[in-house]
């Protein structure tokens, strides 16, 4: 039972969750002209007596970590060139667990026009000097794999944990 007082954050992170598989299941969606689907799958990672498991879900409390997988199937008779994958890390209360990227070669942004690979980092003015900085994962809004060429028939699977926060920022 939850309650009364934490009812209007828990459904928050509820609200959270659900904008969040959306956003993902919007943004993956290939044009069918190109023959490559995408397929969205959120686990709740918890823990178990072998370690970490996941378990499927569309809920989450503050706190839980959420792995999400995408598979990346060309369905075409030709390849699939340059195929991107692109995971948005909504605003709100969700934020990319670093290193849990799978393939671990990946790019992040924080506007979703501007890639780099992680770490993401910036220049600062601290002082009077400029100052090179790591940027905060909390702060990364996309995450990004070079899927490369995909064969007629093939897939490819990227997947990455998010952590839902314990308070909405907005």
């Amino acid at each position: 039972m939850i309650p009364l007082t934490l009812l209007p954050t828990f459904k928050r992170m509820l609200v959270i969750l659900t904008t969040c598989v959306l956003q993902l299941s919007c943004a993956l969606v290939f044009a069918a002209d190109n023959g490559v689907t995408a397929e969205l799958h959120a686990f709740k990672v918890v823990s178990g007596a072998n370690g970490p498991q996941l378990v499927a879900t569309t809920e989450a409390l503050p706190g839980d970590t959420i792995e999400y997988q995408v598979t990346y199937r060309n369905r075409a008779a030709t390849p699939a060139r340059d195929v991107l994958a692109t995971l948005p890390v909504p605003k709100g209360g969700m934020a990319y667990v670093a290193g849990s990227a799978a393939p671990a070669k990946v790019m992040a942004s924080l506007d979703g026009k501007q890639y780099a690979p992680v770490p993401l980092t910036r220049t600062v003015d601290r002082d009077g000097k400029q100052v090179t900085e790591t940027v905060p994962v909390a702060e990364y809004r996309f995450l990004r794999w070079q899927l490369g060429e995909l064969a007629p028939g093939h897939s490819a699977t990227v997947s990455s944990r998010m952590r839902l926060d314990g308070a909405s920022k907005q």
